[in-house]
């Protein structure tokens, strides 16, 4: 018990020892997380941005105070909705079907979800605490790192706290917190520890120099990659100049540990790189490096991080020189005030052997930025961006310097922790006001009516909402496919949007968004697509307009007709005028009960029912008509009986001069469908299924298919020129069963002859068509889909999609050999004598 007792004693005295040797660390760190956590932990709160979707419909209808930072709108509208997918839908691991008529899942590089820093939170926390856990991470690791680094670069504990907060969370790191560009950037102090060690004649453990790369790797954006390599492999080029010595074993090791990395990410990276190639984005993007820069008056940002104004305060005013990048998350360069004092009396300190590099690549960083060094420009990883976005690197230098300067200035412990704890109240003051704070119950983003009618809607199918509705992206939050996107378009894609809407995007922006001003809602492209549903803001009554206008007299109007309740009317209607896709039917309804009343309307072909609906009297009123849809269920020539009845209610409508109702004929193919308390829905009743049979196939060029608007795309495909087109006939074939998920749909078919399955699923390395078991070679169709030829018979065809495929044996061997290496390293750690750089002091 004695004994028990006095181990116990001489714990906790060694325990404070060593927390009182790291002391100025822990109150730089703890008072950060006092200031910029305080809501956190004493208010209830969470951090989230969440608060944006109110700024777009459907959810403007819930608000009801100010947005607190509405720049913060990428992170919400896509990023957010990437990790709903993590927790929700494992298939759309390998194919997201739910922006842009389907792109490479959450599994792929671009996503950025599989950063250890937002995959942990989105795996370990509710999803209203993904923002707070991911930043949490981000500055305790960037810290941690930031500390080794220093004090490997021998700035002594006291320096290290200083310079490790200003490295993990400068003005510039943590405006950019929730986004990708920081996944790479708080581990930038680990590639620089790494480096120092080797060159220090340690040896790093290869488990732990994988683990870092494969973190580094999969962070998600590319510059901010590049950034941290290009510095940690010229800080390596200096060190190894200045101490003229080259650790060959340490340098092979890191090497090795970079390619057994790159095996276990390359089933994320070859699928992102394929997908790059179709966007097209590089190649507009080839200058834009060299074209970017901030104006000389932009350095008084460094001291005035507000002199442009700050959406938080609602008084941005921005600088019209800034071109793209004129907004608070591009134009901020602050690093601190405190920060900067530090880092000028660094330039003397004696102590800080490096100071003079590290200057030195503060001022090169700084030269880019502004327009004075565009040769970084035209590196690899660093042309196709910004270069005003090195500013995520300064805080390296930057901390290095200021290291110094404290170092130099903290004789006493007392002057340390006063210089941590300032610093760590100049940048937590600035994170915490950039930051939004909402009530965890705030930071869930509602489903709304109309939201809820499209979930309840058999799959598949695809919507086209109008301007900001259902903001692009967030339909994967709630599991709709949308054919807008943010991000993520292939070129051919966004030449097809531009067809149907020549203003759905601007020439070099990442968004696709629609205007009902211009969108061609006859387009046959929109039925190809599969696009069953086009929404529109409750107040805009563009699309109820169009519809109307493209409404013409089914009979001659006279007089009006009284339906009483319980009455059954019926007419006979012959489809004899083309085009005629819908059944305007004019109506007033006056309720006589309260419960369920409803006009019910039934379309009858060969004496059985293919379309029913009860609508109710708010349906009615909405825009004072109802649409019976005559596609997909009769054609041209064809006869349909449609009847009415009124039940508890009667039903005021215009009569016609064969003394029965009136009714108008829909000559485009969309027609109002509802009407609920956050929107406005209509129906495309053209809609292709998403597989189908065609009975012709023609040869044209991705130009001509552009040019002609008279293609069928229920009957026929378009194929490159060159492919036999010639070979398919008319076919009773039939899909008779669709199990539909979002990496694989199964149909049980059935012809009597040999036939060709159309589809608007797109046609990308991921996908794999297989008829009944045996893999069936992939046809293009329609620019940039899937289509297949099906022998007679009943057969199972199965579209299956898989990311990198022939890729992950590449990862398993790597994983395996990352798990070797560590089972190697366990009994050399026990077993080995201490090197004396590791023997602790008694």
């Amino acid at each position: 018990m004695t004994c028990l007792v006095w181990l116990s004693a001489m714990t906790v005295n060694c325990t404070r020892l060593n927390l009182r040797k790291h002391s100025a660390a822990l109150i730089a760190l703890g008072v950060f997380h006092f200031i910029y956590f305080f809501p956190v932990l004493f208010m209830g709160r969470v951090v989230s941005p969440n608060d944006v979707f109110l700024n777009h419909d459907p959810w403007a209808l819930y608000r009801d105070i100010p947005t607190q930072n509405s720049l913060l709108s990428d992170p919400p509208t896509s990023y957010y909705t990437l990790m709903s997918l993590v927790r929700g839908e494992t298939q759309a691991f390998h194919w997201n079907p739910f922006i842009a008529s389907g792109i490479p899942g959450w599994g792929a590089w671009g996503a950025a979800v599989l950063s250890p820093f937002v995959l942990i939170p989105s795996l370990a926390v509710p999803l209203t605490w993904v923002y707070t856990a991911i930043i949490f991470l981000k500055l305790n690791a960037a810290f941690c790192f930031a500390y080794l680094w220093l004090r490997e670069e021998r700035l002594g504990k006291r320096g290290a706290a200083a310079g490790a907060l200003i490295a993990a969370a400068a003005g510039v790191i943590t405006v950019r917190w929730l986004w990708q560009s920081t996944n790479a950037s708080a581990l930038y102090p680990a590639l620089l520890w790494l480096v120092r060690r080797a060159f220090n004649g340690k040896r790093n453990s290869i488990p732990l120099m994988i683990v870092v790369a494969l973190a580094y790797l999969l962070a998600g954006f590319p510059a901010t990659v590049a950034y941290g390599a290009y510095i940690a492999f010229v800080y390596a080029v200096y060190l190894s100049i200045r101490t003229r010595t080259l650790p060959r074993r340490e340098i092979l090791a890191a090497a090795g540990a970079t390619v057994i990395a790159l095996m276990i990410a390359s089933p994320s990276l070859v699928p992102y790189a394929q997908f790059l190639r179709r966007t097209g984005y590089l190649a507009m993007r080839e200058r834009l490096s060299v074209d970017s820069a901030f104006p000389l008056a932009h350095l008084r940002l460094f001291l005035f991080p507000d002199a442009l104004g700050n959406n938080v305060y609602k008084n941005w005013v921005g600088d019209p020189r800034l071109k793209a990048f004129n907004n608070y998350y591009e134009a901020t360069i602050y690093l601190g005030v405190t920060t900067l004092v530090l880092l000028l009396v660094g330039l003397f300190a004696r102590r800080a052997r490096a100071r003079w590099f590290w200057a030195g690549a503060l001022v090169v960083v700084a030269a880019a930025m502004f327009g004075l060094a565009p040769f970084l420009g035209y590196l690899p990883g660093l042309k196709y961006s910004y270069l005003t976005r090195l500013s995520i690197v300064l805080p390296l230098p930057a901390a290095y310097l200021a290291a110094s300067g404290a170092a130099m200035l903290s004789r006493r412990r007392a002057i340390a922790v006063l210089i941590a704890a300032a610093v760590a109240w100049d940048l937590g003051l600035f994170a915490g006001r950039f930051s939004a704070y909402l009530e965890p119950a705030d930071a869930v983003v509602q489903t709304t009516p109309t939201i809820a009618f499209l979930q309840s809607q058999p799959r598949p199918y695809r919507i086209a909402p109008m301007m900001n509705y259902l903001f692009p992206n967030s339909s994967e939050l709630f599991r709709v496919e949308d054919i807008r996107s943010h991000f993520s378009s292939e070129g051919k894609y966004r030449q097809l949007m531009q067809r149907i809407d020549p203003s759905c995007w601007g020439g070099w922006a990442t968004v696709l968004q629609f205007d009902s001003r211009t969108f061609n809602f006859s387009d046959p492209l929109v039925s190809m697509l599969g696009v069953r549903y086009v929404i529109e803001h409750k107040a805009i009554d563009i699309i109820k307009w169009s519809v109307f206008a493209a409404t013409k007299p089914g009979v001659v109007e006279r007089g009006g007709v009284m339906l009483q309740p319980g009455r059954i009317m019926e007419r006979t209607i012959t489809l004899d005028a083309e085009p005629f896709h819908a059944i305007e039917l004019p109506v007033g309804p006056e309720p006589v009960v309260k419960a369920g009343p409803h006009l019910e309307v039934t379309l009858l072909k060969n004496n059985a029912i293919v379309y029913r609906r009860n609508f109710t009297p708010q349906d009615c009123d909405a825009v004072g008509k109802v649409y019976v849809p005559l596609s997909p269920y009769a054609r041209a020539g064809e006869t349909v009986v449609l009847r009415l009845r009124p039940v508890g209610m009667r039903a005021r409508m215009l009569g016609a001069a064969d003394n029965s109702f009136f009714y108008g004929r829909v000559t485009k193919p969309l027609i109002f469908d509802r009407e609920l308390r956050d929107g406005r829905i209509f129906r495309n009743v053209a809609e292709v299924p998403r597989f189908h049979p065609v009975s012709k196939l023609r040869a044209m060029s991705d130009e001509e298919m552009l040019a002609r608007t008279d293609v069928d795309f229920a009957q026929e495909a378009v194929v490159p020129p060159g492919n036999a087109a010639d070979d398919v006939k008319s076919t009773d074939a039939r899909i008779a069963k669709l199990e539909y998920s979002d990496a694989r749909q199964r149909l049980e078919v059935a012809s009597s002859a040999p036939w060709f399955l159309a589809s608007s699923e797109k046609l990308t390395p991921e996908l794999r068509i297989t008829i009944d078991g045996v893999e069936a070679k992939a046809e293009p169709i329609n620019m940039l889909f899937a289509g297949v030829r099906v022998p007679a018979g009943r057969h199972a065809v199965v579209f299956e999609r898989r990311l990198a495929r022939g890729w992950w044996w590449v990862s398993g061997l790597g994983a395996v050999m990352l798990c070797g290496f560590a089972l190697a390293g366990i009994p050399s750690r026990f077993t080995r004598p201490l090197r004396r750089d590791e023997q602790q002091p008694a």
